[in-house]
């Protein structure tokens, strides 16, 4: 009697983040220094780490906004790679919205932009958890700091890609949208997304379930 040929083990996905060696100068002056990071599936990541240690510096070189040596693979592609930028969904610190476009507006650009239909209606159902609902035809230079943060969370949220990063999300955010922001980044991990935040509160770790990364003169920690 012959033996069954093994099966073939199924072929796993790159990992969503992988940075090894990272060092970002700028203006001649070490940000960063040989930085080390990696996100699994389900991976829920606090960088955190006094004012100016530099971790929007470190998210910006991730998704490649800024030069940086080392090497850094989003799905196993470079980060500047169309693959890559099909993979991560990026909300920086200061909202980057489109000012003659209204909130409605921009979910229906970004669901097309994305080839992603579906973005459009999770999006929407993220801006109704930030009760802005109300203000889909308005335009989001009439809004306040906070209410931009919102919009702009809403959509990264929407698309619900293998990596999401977040430049100090609960920043602006009153405690009722804390709750919920912390709530859908639980659910985005839970259905197997990557998540990378920053944030100065090192508290935020116990309250998110989060893993903890320090960044402090340069270096991480915990890693």
């Amino acid at each position: 009697m012959s033996l069954a040929e093994p099966t073939p083990a199924a072929h796993e996905p790159p990992p969503p983040l992988v940075a090894s060696g990272v060092r970002v100068r700028l203006g001649g002056v070490a940000i960063v220094e040989e930085a080390a990071l990696a996100l699994s599936p389900g991976d829920l990541v606090l960088l955190t780490g006094p004012n100016g240690a530099g971790k929007s510096t470190l998210l910006r070189a991730l998704v490649g906004l800024l030069p940086a040596s080392g090497e850094v693979r989003v799905q196993g592609q470079p980060p500047t790679s169309l693959a890559a930028k099909r993979a991560f969904a990026f909300a920086p610190d200061e909202p980057a919205l489109y000012e003659d476009l209204t909130l409605a507006e921009h979910v229906r650009f970004q669901a097309l932009l994305y080839g992603r239909p579906e973005a459009e209606e999770r999006a929407l159902a993220a801006l109704d958890a930030f009760d802005l609902t109300p203000k889909l035809g308005e335009f989001p230079g009439t809004h306040s700091r906070g209410m931009r943060q919102k919009l702009s969370l809403a959509l990264a949220l929407g698309l619900a890609l293998p990596l999401t990063l977040l430049d100090e999300p609960f920043n602006g955010l009153d405690l009722a949208s804390q709750e919920r922001l912390a709530a859908a980044l639980a659910a985005r991990t839970r259905e197997g997304g990557a998540v990378l935040l920053t944030g100065h509160q090192r508290e935020l770790g116990g309250l998110l379930g989060a893993r903890v990364v320090t960044l402090r003169d340069g270096r991480l920690q915990g890693a």
